[in-house]
């Protein structure tokens, strides 16, 4: 009978389905999936355009959870250059702000939540020496874009707290 704790890496090993690098992928898909989900919602086509660019990247990235490839940093720059297009056409706000204000908004909050999650335990991998500096990096710019979009999605006059 096959073992159902565990699954195979690209490279053919086997791993605990609870290990943290599973974590790490999964808490990657659930990011993902939320994305997608906002996708749906969201009203501003440069919004929809550039998740489903993160969608795709995404992908590329989580490799690096499960194989010898690495973030480059080609990929770093690339999704600097989406935030500070995205920088260049909000307003941040200087004070906190309730972000959801409708289906899109909210979405995105919960895409945003989950990337910082997947970050977290990134870090965890790091420590253990699976994944690069660089690939956290990247997950934290990656929650910071999805703010801006949260708030370029939102337009003005967010709910103070």
């Amino acid at each position: 009978m096959k073992d159902s704790t565990k699954t195979s890496l690209l490279d053919g090993t086997r791993v605990s389905k609870d290990s943290n690098v599973m974590w790490g992928i999964g808490t990657l898909d659930e990011a993902n999936a939320f994305i997608g989900l906002a996708k749906v919602f969201v009203r501003d086509d440069e919004v929809k355009n550039t998740l489903s660019k993160i969608q795709r990247m995404l992908f590329k990235i989580g490799v690096e959870f499960i194989s010898d490839y690495k973030v480059k940093e080609e990929d770093y720059a690339e999704l600097i250059q989406i935030i500070k297009k995205f920088e260049n056409s909000v307003k941040k706000p200087r004070y906190f702000v309730i972000l959801e204000k409708d289906k899109g908004t909210a979405f995105l909050s919960v895409a945003r939540a989950v990337v910082r999650r997947a970050e977290r335990r990134a870090v965890t991998l790091h420590r253990e020496g699976v994944v690069s500096p660089l690939l956290v990096e990247w997950l934290n710019k990656l929650s910071y874009l999805l703010y801006l979009m949260i708030l370029k999605e939102g337009g003005e006059n967010f709910e103070k707290v």
